[in-house]
């Protein structure tokens, strides 16, 4: 059986007796004797890789490795796994050290062919995702790397890719861009850039991830197909940890010390005036100092001015209504508020922007307002665990609907609810919720109270007046 698909895999192959492996012309499996070695030497290479026989799959994945570059794309990812292996395994520091050096050399030859790799798979491979995988690796088994040699590798990776790097390769961008300004203080305006850029690229990411997530849950619900049931719990997963690296992106640049709202001020207030008419240098201004929370700043505030009037934009917008609202006309702020929800493309910070306008209304005690905000917020993005805490912190703050306090009190069960639903959508809100969920069990009614009003634990209670929901009796 095996002789007859060699056979049949020569057939595609030419038969002359030149040797030839593929860099040169057409012939990526070689000629002649060479393909029928190459071909059998692919098959010894996947059947050891499948029986988990490390030793012997390296032997053969070599003599693709450097006769037969380009005889198939998996060579790659097959001496990626087979290299990790063999490194975990190694106990001889030096053996481990030519391991990793060849490891390298894969990303390497893999960026260096990639043009002929890309004739033989649909799945289009970059130069960028593979200098990322570089460096993620270069991290791993380099603990003592310079870290003028890791930021150049993952900066540069991050320039070709944009919004389609890996999550991973993103916040460890920004992460050694703080550990390059710890030592180099002039690296103190590229750092607010790249925070700037890892922040914009993060964000296209959990867009992507929510589509994806979107589209499988959608085609589950048509077709009834549980691969895509199991697809949109991979982009669930792949979500939350995407998340945790914004979060972390966050804090690599704030923890750095490099800017604070006094330093951005400093920074931009000076070239404000000659860039008013500049949209892409107002933006920026923007981005920076939204991120940081340096809203009140006046430097944030004139920049807003002069976007909106070049181009109404989400950040211009939103600028005018912090300066509005830092003024005291609440309505006013109100209403860019709603116009940079209106213009916001992206669904997870359209998401973000309903939260804050919620957390507005909350502050004015307009908890009705609150509430609508944060289901508008979920109705954009609903892995997005503040929301829920918002909606809880509204029913804890208004739970006076009855003349009864202890059936008031049985609004503090619909707030564990949202509490719950909270962490059971966004683990990075699980430290806030649990706390307000140990302050707010302790003002749940009586066991003995609700028993004389006829009810026990699992019964379904309606809390009534503005909230108007049904919870349950813990």
């Amino acid at each position: 059986m095996m002789k007859k698909i060699i056979f049949a895999l020569l057939v595609l192959v030419a038969t002359s007796a030149s040797a030839q492996n593929g860099i040169t012309n057409d012939f990526r499996f070689g000629q002649g004797e060479d393909s029928l070695r190459c071909i059998e030497t692919i098959t010894i290479v996947n059947v050891n890789l499948n029986n988990k026989d490390y030793a012997t799959a390296y032997t053969a994945w070599k003599t693709i490795f450097n006769e037969f570059p380009v005889a198939r794309v998996d060579t790659y990812t097959n001496g990626v796994k087979l290299l990790n292996e063999l490194i975990k395994k190694e106990s001889d520091p030096a053996k481990k050290s030519e391991y990793v050096k060849e490891l390298m050399n894969v990303y390497d030859q893999q960026i260096k062919y990639l043009d002929k790799l890309q004739e033989i798979t649909k799945s289009k491979l970059s130069a960028g995702n593979i200098l990322g995988k570089k460096a993620l690796s270069y991290i791993q088994y380099y603990n003592n790397a310079p870290v003028d040699t890791i930021y150049s590798m993952l900066a540069k990776s991050v320039e070709m890719e944009k919004g389609q790097s890996e999550y991973a390769v993103t916040e460890r961008f920004m992460k050694y861009s703080a550990l390059k300004y710890k030592q180099d203080k002039s690296h103190g305006e590229q750092i607010i850039e790249d925070y700037l850029n890892a922040s914009i690229y993060i964000v296209e990411v959990l867009d992507k991830y929510h589509a994806s997530i979107e589209r499988s849950e959608k085609k589950y619900q048509e077709e009834g197909n549980p691969r895509d049931s199991l697809n949109a719990i991979g982009y669930g997963k792949m979500i939350d940890a995407s998340r945790i690296s914004k979060s972390n992106i966050d804090a690599y640049f704030i923890n750095s010390g490099a800017a604070s709202c006094e330093d951005l001020s400093k920074i931009y207030a000076p070239t404000l005036e000659a860039n008013k008419d500049n949209i892409e240098y107002l933006n920026k201004v923007l981005s920076v100092m939204s991120m940081l929370k340096c809203t009140n700043e006046d430097t944030y505030l004139t920049a807003a001015e002069y976007a909106l009037a070049i181009e109404p934009t989400a950040k211009a917008a939103m600028g005018c209504g912090y300066r509005y609202y830092k003024k005291g006309e609440i309505d006013r702020a109100l209403e860019f508020f709603d116009q940079a929800i209106e213009l916001e493309t992206s669904i997870t910070t359209k998401a973000e922007l309903c939260y804050k306008v919620g957390l507005i209304h909350f502050s004015l005690n307009n908890y009705g307002k609150a509430r609508a905000y944060a289901n508008k917020a979920l109705g954009f993005n609903n892995k997005y665990g503040q929301p829920h805490i918002l909606i809880a912190q509204c029913y804890g703050a208004a739970n006076k609907w009855s003349e009864d306090d202890v059936m008031n009190a049985c609004t503090y069960y619909l707030c564990l609810d949202r509490l719950d639903r909270a962490k059971a959508v966004d683990p990075s809100s699980k430290r806030e919720a649990d706390k307000l969920i140990a302050i707010y069990s302790k003002h749940t009614p009586k066991v003995e109270d609700l028993f004389m009003r006829g009810y026990e634990a699992g019964r379904s209670v309606k809390i009534g007046g503005w909230i108007n929901e049904t919870t349950k009796i813990r």
